[in-house]
């Protein structure tokens, strides 16, 4: 097994020479990263899926647990089994990114006499949900020339980063009627604040529009605030917030930004975007209706909390 992984080392950095070298950020800015893997620019090597290829250089099984992807999920293990030739398998989305990525074989797999485990920790970047859908992704065996077997591929879903109900990997589950979402481009902790029709006021910290609702989900009437972004100035790499009606409400909403802390930042730049559903399923989609930015400036006084709240927009329903 030390003479495998050593082979898959060498293949990583002969490949890498190959192609003119890697950089110590190459990968960084990829759809998705496998942790502990070689980046290697490029197209992924081996003959298309469902094409022939040698019985002793390909990727056998693929197995995971779940085909949806959410937005900025770390972590994701998709693992299988190799033949015995191959020293590493790589992997890639098949139209996403600019290269792939490379393991090493593990070892081998006593119930399949010949064949090798192998397995990947992916994590998927959040700029990723701008591609919501299926995606495939593609697996290959490589052996310690370099030379790749016959594809395989499984298709993976990327959840959308607004709060569809997963409709964008399932068009049978309906959308929310109403989705409103703030955007921030910087590490400040902004809360988006809504005045609704009867003139409840929501915000991160008061999320529900009805107080008494348990969680907000049990009836489609209630909006909900979907998080607290950058809470304490906690970057959780989301930079957005949402207000979520399953039901279409009727009246006139006040869109306010506050903000909650500066985090040291001089300022930031914010968008709010108005999603309504149209049309019926298996067809129906959240469309955005406004967009409206602007930018909010930290007034360097002791305690942002006391800064009052900035409007924004009003929209109807």
């Amino acid at each position: 097994m030390i003479a495998r992984t050593l082979s898959v080392l060498a293949l990583a950095l002969s490949i890498c020479v190959a192609c003119g070298g890697q950089d110590a950020s190459s990968g960084l800015d990829e759809p998705m990263r496998v942790q502990s893997g070689q980046f290697i620019s490029g197209e992924l090597p081996g003959t298309l899926p469902d094409t022939s290829g040698p019985d002793d250089l390909r990727v056998t099984s693929i197995t995971y647990s779940n085909r949806v992807v959410l937005p900025g999920q770390a972590g994701k293990k998709i693992s299988g089994r190799a033949s015995n030739r191959a020293s590493a398998v790589g992997l890639r989305l098949a139209d996403l990114g600019s290269g792939y990525w490379v393991v090493p074989i593990g070892p081998s797999d006593p119930q399949f006499p010949g064949e090798f485990t192998w397995e990947a920790d992916i994590d998927f970047a959040l700029a990723a949900s701008a591609f919501p859908g299926f995606h495939d992704l593609r697996v290959v065996a490589i052996d310690p020339s370099g030379a790749a077997g016959e594809q395989n591929e499984i298709s993976m879903c990327l959840a959308s980063i607004e709060p569809d109900n997963l409709n964008s990997c399932d068009p049978n589950t309906p959308p929310p009627d109403v989705v409103i979402s703030l955007f921030w481009d910087a590490a400040v902790d902004l809360d988006l604040r809504a005045v609704l029709p009867g003139g409840i006021s929501v915000d991160p910290k008061h999320p529900l529009s009805d107080p008494t609702a348990d969680g907000g989900t049990q009836s489609p009437d209630v909006a909900f605030i979907t998080r607290d972004s950058l809470a304490g100035c906690v970057d959780d790499g989301r930079r957005q917030e949402d207000l979520v009606w399953q039901k279409r409400p009727t009246g006139a909403v006040d869109l306010y930004v506050q903000l909650a802390n500066a985090c040291g930042r001089p300022s930031t730049n914010f968008t709010y975007v108005i999603f309504e559903a149209e049309g019926d399923v298996p067809n129906r989609h959240l469309v955005e209706h406004l967009r409206v930015s602007g930018r909010i400036v930290n007034p360097l006084s002791d305690n942002e909390s006391n800064v009052p709240p900035l409007y924004v927009a009003s929209y109807s329903f």
